[in-house]
């Protein structure tokens, strides 16, 4: 039933069926996180930890941008393969695995409190919450920005596995549609805006 969802022709079905997935994983893992897992778990093993970002805000927007991009990268790259397991089934694309990754490490480090801009941990009712204040808080803008960028992204493989066979298509067999583009250019839209979003916060 999801896996039929997540490889409908239909882009809303996409999107409504990973927005309620990327709801139900990230909150899910928070909560596991915040009480399994020592504050600070992801700190050190986080890259951005010493990402340094300019005083200006457009500048320090576009440098936020920029690092995000490499997440819409992964994405990307693991929309170029997909799999089913039978001749029943479509193909599924590898950019759903990848962006479930990217919100198992967003929610662990709410979660755990593991952000590169250090500030005071709060509890976890109110890091959830703090989350909905998307005027001040990046994340769920962020995130939902890849979202839309997946589910355009999810029919549009090139190298396709069933089994032992792998069939490959060229990119200009690639096919989209109007809706597709339009749902790709609000991600990104998105992601711009939460750059700004998180830039204005770590400028002050």
């Amino acid at each position: 039933m999801i896996r039929e969802k997540l490889t409908s022709d239909k882009l809303f079905e996409r999107i409504i069926t990973l927005t309620i997935i990327f709801l139900l994983v990230f909150f899910g893992v928070t909560i596991l996180s915040y009480y399994l897992l020592p504050e600070g778990f992801l700190l050190n093993k986080n890259n951005g930890t010493n990402f340094n970002t300019s005083t200006n805000i457009i500048i320090c927007t576009l440098q936020i941008f920029a690092w995000n991009m490499i997440s819409v990268v992964a994405i990307f790259i693991g929309s170029l393969f997909s799999k089913k397991n039978n001749d029943q089934q479509q193909y599924l694309s590898l950019s759903y695995f990848v962006f479930i990754v990217l919100i198992l490490l967003s929610a662990i480090t709410l979660g755990t409190w593991s952000f590169s801009f250090k500030t005071e941990s709060v509890p976890l009712l109110e890091r959830i919450i703090s989350m909905f204040n998307i005027t001040e808080r990046a994340g769920l803008v962020e995130l939902y920005g890849m979202l839309l960028i997946t589910c355009s992204l999810a029919n549009k493989s090139l190298v396709m596995s069933i089994k032992n066979k792998t069939i490959t298509k060229k990119m200009k067999d690639i096919k989209w549609n109007k809706k597709e583009i339009i749902c790709a250019i609000c991600g990104m839209l998105l992601m711009l805006i939460a750059a700004f979003i998180e830039s204005k916060s770590i400028i002050g």
